[in-house]
């Protein structure tokens, strides 16, 4: 019997944790988890390999395409993506039961009584939490050995580094749910007042895409905020330190407010001393600056040599910017240039100037629109662009240094085309049956253990119904999830256009050319292609020397300086007649830049009016940019517009739009580059758009429309 009591206080520490952690493995809403982690997280991972297969299909055909195609943000990201979902709305109703369900039964009385600190026992419970959720990767970490088997490559830094970002987020959401269970009388709403925070860390997540201000400062520092770092590629030592803070914080207070004898106000006092200590603390962090580019492309890099000079910038270097926050150059900007000035120059300060805010369609007033300046050490360079090609040069000006590159080799990608069908069978199947396998197994156990009070008491200990608030609720918020794939699937109707039985050199059959010459014609191989051939158009014969001055003068924004030229409104445009009214779902095609001096224009064009009114989703390979245009009573007008996009002429490129509502998204060659959000849905017909002299084919027209 001594021997025995010594030995329950010299291992009480390692007894509670691995009871605990029997206690969540043992309920159900762990084993509900990870069952509907099987399908969503196993839908996500067969999109990915499928969309990155169909993109390195064109990679291997054209090595300077290859370098886009990464494992990070092919397969790694999409794939865990549906992990922080189901971890941000699933993940709550297992954290909340280890201390909730004791204290809604009343055992959390007997617990605390336990021969240990408070401290130490909220802390047991939060390893043990944190421990279970990493049982939870079992789905994810098959996904990544699959991947490996099917050939793919993966990266060990960025893989620990996306693993790390999604650990951080949980350790957060764990620490909430032990506040919350300290705060709430029941499980179900200690559940809701976690997903609260959860869903608040989601919607500061989407508001700093959306604005600037203080709303886009908080969500910097959101946990949602550390995982997107890591899903970059980032290692910030500065916001892990701070995401530590806050989950320091959650458990401290849940520690607070645990005693059930301590008056509130002695609660109270203790919370605003813990509030404030890691404020402090918090703040503190902020001050930490170190940050690692862990990508294997150094997409988060400038060149070493810049690199190198800007960090010599010892004084302060001020920038003002004059551009709304929701313009797409301002976030084209905070990505390429602005994210990595901050952590390299070591004092940096960047000020929004005041301009009105024009929102997507309207036109500025203000002169200074646009205009961004830079001072350092009395001297002031102007500039409108915001590309770190021009940008680099002026604060090199600035510092007055003069750099010469280093020479880096070229990132070749990693593309790879692989069968989805054995990720399928094994997460649509087989690991579903395993896991319900070994929940069958340890239901046994679950059922024999028992909790850490006397025997005298456990009858009094009232038991939990089979299928009580908080278990529905988990499960009406797992079906919906499991909705969002399985909706998709089943609502879509998918149309592609066969050109194989058109004539060659007539009009197409299945579309109407109701501006501009388009015919029939044959690409390589002699497959049939849709033609549109801008040479027929006169006007542009003797304003071709005009663009030539204008590109000499305006460089890569000399098509900007056309569009305002009238001459030029000429925009030949082909409406499919299968489709009499496009709502939601996607638009596709493939196409070539022939030839053109002026533009060679590829467009998807949407939302057809009968008054002719239309928006255009459109690439140009003499341009290298994706621009989303509407076109409205006779003008046509930018709405959002993205630069740098590799579009060279003589080979094929995908198109592609998704619509869903008033949201639309534009790819090109398979990566994102455009999202906006319309005033209205889209309704109307569709069709392929070009401009001006343009020589483009078109091939593999294909539309999915997803019922209403």
């Amino acid at each position: 019997m001594r021997s025995t009591h010594s030995r329950c206080h010299l291992r009480p520490a390692s007894t509670i944790f691995w009871y605990e952690v029997r206690k969540l493995v043992g309920n159900r809403a762990f084993w509900i988890l990870l069952l509907f982690l099987c399908p969503l997280l196993g839908y996500s991972f067969v999109q990915a390999i499928d969309l990155f297969s169909a993109a390195s299909h064109t990679a291997i055909e054209r090595s300077e395409l290859a370098g886009g195609m990464t494992t990070l943000d092919g397969v790694l990201v999409p794939t865990l993506g549906a992990f922080y979902l189901a971890t941000t709305l699933l993940f709550p109703f297992v954290a909340i039961r280890a201390l909730g369900h004791e204290k809604q039964t009343g055992a959390l009385k007997l617990g605390v009584q336990l021969p240990m600190s408070e401290t130490a026992f909220v802390i047991l419970k939060l390893g043990a939490i944190c421990f279970v959720w990493a049982l939870s990767l079992i789905p994810a970490i098959f996904a990544i050995v699959l991947w490996k088997c099917l050939g793919g490559f993966v990266s060990i830094t960025e893989l620990a580094n996306l693993l790390l970002g999604h650990a951080l987020y949980a350790v957060a959401i764990a620490s909430v749910a032990l506040f919350a269970a300290t705060v709430t009388d029941s499980v179900s709403s200690g559940a809701i007042v976690t997903l609260a925070f959860t869903l608040g860390f989601w919607v500061l997540d989407f508001a700093v895409g959306s604005q600037g201000g203080p709303l886009a400062y908080l969500a910097s520092l959101s946990p949602t905020a550390v995982l997107r770092e890591c899903e970059r590629g980032w290692f910030s030592l500065t916001q892990i330190v701070q995401t530590g803070v806050l989950a320091l914080c959650f458990t401290a207070l849940a520690v607070a407010w645990l005693p059930s004898g301590a008056t509130n106000r002695r609660k109270l006092v203790s919370s605003a001393i813990i509030l404030v200590a890691s404020t402090i603390i918090f703040a503190a962090a902020g001050d930490v600056r170190f940050y690692a580019d862990l990508t294997v492309d150094r997409r988060n890099s400038f060149n070493p040599a810049d690199e190198m000079a800007l960090r010599q910038m010892k004084e302060p270097l001020n920038i003002t910017i004059y551009l709304s926050p929701d313009d797409s150059r301002l976030r084209e900007m905070e990505s390429n240039v602005l994210a990595k000035v901050r952590r390299i120059v070591p004092s940096v300060y960047i000020r929004y100037g005041a301009v009105p805010n024009v929102g997507p369609f309207g036109a500025p007033e203000d002169d200074r629109y646009g205009l961004i300046t830079y001072e350092y050490q009395s001297r002031r360079e102007e500039s409108r662009s915001n590309s770190f090609r021009e940008i680099l040069p002026i604060l090199h000006k600035l510092a007055g240094v003069t750099i010469t590159p280093i020479e880096t080799p070229a990132f070749v990608g990693h593309p790879l085309v692989a069968d989805s069908t054995p990720a399928a069978w094994w997460f649509y199947g087989v690991l579903p049956a395993s896991i319900l396998g070994c929940w069958f197994l340890t239901g046994r156990l679950s059922r024999s253990s028992k909790p850490f009070v006397p025997s005298s008491s456990r009858k009094r200990i009232p038991q939990e119904p089979i299928m009580n608030k908080s278990t529905k609720t988990f499960l009406f918020s797992a079906a919906g999830l499991m909705i969002l794939p399985v909706a998709n699937l089943s609502a879509a109707d998918s149309v592609t256009i066969d050109l194989s039985q058109e004539k060659v050199g007539a009009e197409p059959s299945t579309f109407a050319a109701a501006v501009g010459k388009w015919s029939i014609g044959t690409a390589e191989n002699n497959k049939k292609v849709l033609v549109v051939d801008g040479t027929k158009w006169s006007s542009g014969q003797t304003s071709a020397g005009l663009a030539d001055k204008a590109r000499a003068l305006y460089g890569e924004r000399y098509a900007e300086f056309l569009d305002n030229v009238t001459a030029y409104a000429y925009f030949p445009i082909a409406i499919l007649k299968s489709i009499d009214d496009f709502r939601e779902g996607e638009i596709s095609l493939r196409f070539e830049g022939v030839s053109g001096r002026i533009d060679q224009a590829a467009g998807i064009i949407f939302n057809v009016k009968p008054n002719g009114d239309y928006l255009i989703l459109r690439a140009n390979c003499l341009e290298n940019n994706l621009v989303l245009f509407k076109y409205e009573h006779g003008k046509r007008s930018q709405v959002k517009w993205t630069r740098n996009t590799p579009t060279p002429s003589r080979q094929w490129h995908d198109l592609k739009l998704e619509v869903s509502g008033k949201h639309v998204k534009g790819y090109l060659d398979n990566r994102l580059y455009v999202e906006h959000d319309l005033p209205s849905p889209v309704s109307g017909k569709i069709g392929v758009w070009s401009k001006a002299d343009s020589v483009m084919y078109f091939d593999d027209y294909r539309v999915v429309k997803n019922a209403p």
